[in-house]
């Protein structure tokens, strides 16, 4: 039959065509595959074989002036002290009572669980009440006046809103001697906007939320806390690795973040501390936030050792518009107190909770409540669970990681600028004596989280945060800093507020810090400076007359307090360690030349109650002078049975009672 098709048909092109693409890809894909094969067979080279490791990093700042060793956590002499903690809870029971906010109502509402009651009440059909409490206060700034009558309620009862604080407990109807549980809540209140912040504002105002905890490294912090740290790496968090501690304990290092002001200083031009009524003087960050139209708030979690309580006079007017103490005292003295055996000098446990856990659930309603709809700062301090045991922030790594994660999921973190911070590390126990137990007490953490839309804003602000991560800074630079954030949104203090008294070189951390700052610029004395090496010196018998004359001060110290008639001359019993400055440019290997004058840092003990300090010291080797300053040197071991018949705060670490001695 002869062909349908001619040879000179179209379809003939069109399928010579489709046969020729289909050969070139087919010896394409080929090349291509014999290429990849003759790769992969060809033996590795050196080069390929070798994995390029990350530098360990060596130092937390490195610059012109100033050299701060890294310190590897899990290095092996701190692995020999350091044991993780299991944490402790305080109860086992499930809550009975239960609280949760309804943002309709914008109240809050008590759920009581019936199926707990079941449990508590035996799996019995017994009847039981639950009442209330409310905790009055406001006669006094820092305390509560007394519990209000009973008052009873069911499940669904909204608080009333000008309750802040109660105290809840259930009884059976039979015998109201059996409580079957006791428990107690804070509430931070909703308010409405005022009606000069319903406009909307030219400038967004980021709010502050600063989340302490005290005696913390950044060292520390990634030992015992590694979950926390990861979270840290994040976006938009930046860690001060140059942040130095400008003073010995607590008070003068939050004092100065939050005043800009040291003791010293503040008595000369303001007022005297120690004297009532100062704290309601003292130009404190939180009076510029509240003019600036920033809610304020304020929360600690041991009355005792509160930061203007202990040893100080407190407030005598309230300080913030929700200020946590009288509902704190309220909790203290009202529920049952329960104190780690081996660290008992704190509350651990008030009630059915630990003591801290009050504290942030206090910042997390602050937060919720306000963060969406206005500018707000608050301080948030924890105490109980790390201020005398370093290791323990191991065991509550998950409840801050928590804490954090509430932040960010609550859409806080949207609006907020936070820092999550210390205000020194260690200052006693098993850390100090390590080789760097020197960085672990003056290095406390500090990281700065800055929103999106902030980093968006202002880009050059993120830039120097950024930049100066890895630069010396201090206290007054974050006071100086807090300051820059007022002065972004306006305020009626002026276009430009009064920074660090106590530091005039100090600056925001949104400028470039200097790559040759040095200490003395960010008004970090000499003892707590962790800029400039020192070399150990080897011979003890060398620098004993310099441990005597650093002990010869502090007796006429003692003298010059009238305190000599209370305070127990001291004598050396002997010298831990002594090391000399250096200098930067050091050679490590070359021995040390002789000096008519020095600087050293010597840690010794006395005899009397084997106290233990740490002293930086100018000496003359000739004339066997020491000048030091007393109340710039360290106890490096507890004093709370030592000093206590003084109430002077400072005299305190160097006192040692006649009627403390111990045999």
């Amino acid at each position: 039959m002869e062909s349908r098709f001619r040879a000179g048909h179209p379809l003939y092109k069109v399928l010579a065509f489709c046969c020729f693409l289909v050969t070139l890809v087919y010896l394409i894909d080929r090349h291509s595959n014999s290429s990849e094969e003759h790769i992969d067979r060809s033996p590795p080279t050196l080069s390929s074989r070798i994995v390029v490791k990350p530098k360990p990093q060596q130092f937390f700042v490195k610059t012109s002036k100033c050299q701060i060793p890294y310190v590897d956590p899990f290095n092996a002499e701190a692995m020999q002290v350091y044991k993780p903690e299991t944490l402790v809870t305080c109860t086992n029971e499930s809550d009975l009572i239960s609280t949760e906010y309804d943002p309709r109502l914008q109240r809050y509402v008590l759920h009581i669980d019936e199926e707990v009651a079941l449990q508590l009440l035996n799996f019995t059909d017994a009847e039981f009440n639950c009442f209330y409490r409310e905790v009055n206060y406001g006669s006094q700034a820092d305390t509560y006046d007394k519990l209000k009558a009973n008052k009873y309620f069911t499940d669904g009862f909204v608080v009333p809103q000008h309750v802040e604080g109660m105290l809840v407990e259930c009884q059976t109807a039979e015998d109201p001697k059996v409580v079957l549980q006791k428990d107690a809540f804070a509430f931070v209140q909703h308010q409405p906007l005022p009606k000069d912040l319903r406009r909307k504002h030219r400038v967004r105002k980021p709010s502050v939320i600063m989340y302490g905890i005290d005696s913390l490294s950044r060292i520390n912090l990634r030992r015992t806390m590694p979950k926390v740290f990861s979270f840290l790496q994040g976006a938009g968090w930046y860690e001060m690795q140059g942040y130095n501690k400008v003073a010995d304990n607590s008070f003068p290092n939050i004092f100065a973040m939050l005043s800009g002001y040291s003791a010293g200083t503040a008595k000369e031009h303001i007022c005297d501390t120690n004297e009532a009524g100062c704290f309601d003087k003292m130009p404190m960050i939180w009076k510029y936030f509240k003019n600036a139209s920033y809610l304020t708030g304020y929360a600690e979690d041991e009355s005792d050792s509160n930061h203007f309580n202990y040893l100080k006079p407190g407030f005598s007017k309230k300080p913030m518009d929700y200020y946590f103490r009288p509902l704190l005292k309220a909790l203290e003295s009202e529920l049952s107190i329960y104190r780690l055996p081996e660290h008992d000098y704190m509350r651990y446990c008030l009630g059915r909770r630990m003591a801290n856990r009050y504290i942030y659930n206090y910042g997390l309603q602050f937060t919720q409540r306000f963060v969406a709809e206005r500018p707000i700062w608050g301080m948030f301090w924890s105490n109980h669970f790390s201020h005398d045991d370093p290791f323990m922030p191991s065991a509550m790594q998950d409840k801050v990681l928590g804490d954090l994660l509430d932040f960010q999921a609550g859409g806080a973190m949207e609006e907020t600028i936070m820092i999550f911070f210390a205000d020194h590390g260690a200052r006693f126990g098993k850390l100090t004596s390590l080789k760097e137990g020197f960085l672990e007490e003056r290095l406390p953490m500090m990281f700065i989280y800055l929103p999106p839309w902030f980093r968006e804003t202002y880009p050059t602000y993120a830039q120097a945060l950024e930049l100066n991560q890895h630069r010396l800074c201090s206290n007054f630079d974050v006071h100086n800093t807090l300051k820059h954030i007022i002065e972004m949104g306006g305020t009626p203090d002026g276009p430009e507020l009064p920074k660090s008294f106590d530091c005039p070189t100090c600056q925001s951390l949104f400028y470039p810090l200097p790559e040759d700052r040095t200490c003395a610029q960010a008004a970090i004395e000499e003892h707590w400076c962790t800029c400039e090496p020192y070399k150990v010196i080897g011979d003890e018998s060398w620098t004993t007359p310099i441990a005597n004359s650093v002990i010869d001060r502090m007796n006429e110290y003692f003298v010059h307090k009238n305190l000599s008639s209370l305070c127990s001359n001291l004598t050396l019993s002997y010298i831990h360690k002594t090391e000399i400055k250096t200098g930067l440019d050091i050679d490590w290997f070359e021995d040390l030349k002789e000096v008519e004058t020095a600087v050293y840092r010597i840690k010794f003990k006395v005899q009397q109650n084997s106290a233990d300090f740490q002293a930086t010291v100018v000496y003359n080797n000739a004339t066997q002078n020491a000048v030091v300053d007393v109340e710039k040197i360290s106890r490096t071991n507890s004093y709370r049975e030592d000093s206590t018949c003084i109430e002077d705060k400072l005299a305190k670490l160097y006192c040692v009672c006649f009627s403390d001695l111990k045999p």
